[in-house]
This record gives structure tokens, sequence and C-alpha cells, in this order.
């Protein structure tokens, strides 16, 4: 079961209250919503790796919400929630928009969208058996031709490898990729002190 957190951005405790617990009643996923405020945003995205952030358009600019979007490595969705009627100009950023007089279905519906497209994006980040073996190879220290030779495929084959696991993972050095190849269980500590002896 997918479990997801999304912020609630609201002066209104009533409406920032009212969202979190027509959320929080989700089970598939589990939805946990947290309030924050327009400080601790940049930090709350961030540490709770944030699907969404449902916001009063009045409190999150529309200017603000691109340098968000920029900082953030994966790409969570800016969804307005309003209360009145705004100009277009206000929400022209967000994802999507909502009226506080909307039925929860709709509140819902975005949600689950939000997480489909965050399994989607999880499993496309996932390595190919083939990449997998690269990372293993990379590990035990061997060169693209080495590592090209033990799997049977060309030198060429092993660089774009390189170059789709560097995409996926956003790691970028041997050591990265040590630390990844351990946590994921593709090689286990004793393998590499053998090596090293």
């Amino acid at each position: 079961m997918k479990h997801v957190t999304v912020l609630v951005l609201s002066e209104s405790p009533i409406i920032a209250a009212g969202i979190a617990s027509l959320l929080s009643g989700r089970k598939d996923p589990t939805v946990t919503a947290l309030m924050t405020d327009l400080a601790g945003l940049p930090d709350a995205l961030h540490t709770h790796k944030a699907i969404a952030v449902m916001a009063d358009p009045l409190l999150l600019p529309p200017e603000r919400i691109a340098p968000l979007k920029a900082e953030s490595p994966w790409n969570p969705h800016f969804i307005a929630v309003y209360s009145s009627a705004l100009p277009r100009s206000v929400t022209r950023e967000y994802d999507a928009a909502l009226s506080v007089y909307d039925p929860p279905e709709q509140f819902i519906s975005l949600i689950t969208k939000a997480v489909a497209e965050e399994i989607d994006e999880d499993t496309s980040r996932e390595l190919s058996p083939r990449e997998k073996d690269v990372v293993i190879g990379i590990v035990k220290g061997l060169s693209n031709k080495e590592i090209a030779a033990e799997i049977n495929v060309s030198v060429n084959t092993v660089m774009t490898h390189r170059r789709n696991i560097a995409s996926k993972l956003q790691i970028h050095s041997p050591a990265g990729l040590t630390i990844y190849a351990i946590v994921s269980k593709l090689v286990s500590i004793d393998e590499l002190k053998s090596r090293l002896d």
C-alpha cells in the first residue's frame, strides 16, 4: 500500500482541517495531509517528499510555484484551493484549481491522479536487470570494456546503460553507486571487502 503526503496551506484552520480530514480518510493510497505555512513550505515539501501542495492561491502566489518546482527532484502537484472568484492569472502556475464548494470526489480524484503519476515515476526510475549488472560491474571496479565482456554486450551498450543509470538514479559517481548497490542489495559489504583484500 502506497503512503503519500499532501501539504495544505490555508489561513483558514477550518478549510485546512477539512481538506486534511477528507484526504486522511483514504485507505489506498494512505494519505497524510499536513498543514504548513508559507515560510515552512519549502522545508516541509522536501522533508516529507510531498506529492502535492493544496494551497490558497492568495497565500502562495504564482511566481513562488516555479522556484519550488525547480528545487524539487520530483514533480509535486500544486493545487489551488479557493473560496471566492479569482482571475485566471492568480492560478495560472497551478496544476489544477478547486473551489471549496466542489464535491469531495474532485479533491480525492486529483490526489489519486497525483499518486498514480508518482507510482509511474517510481517505476520508470527502477533499473532494468541489465542496468543492475552494469552497476555491479562499476562497483567491482571494472572498466566499460570489462563490463561489456562480462555481460556479453558492446562497450557502446554499457555506456548507454551508464547514462540511463545516472539519469534514473541521479547518481554520478562510483562511490554513490556503491552505496546504492549496497542499500539495494545488489552487492554485499563482504563482497566489496574481499575485493579490497
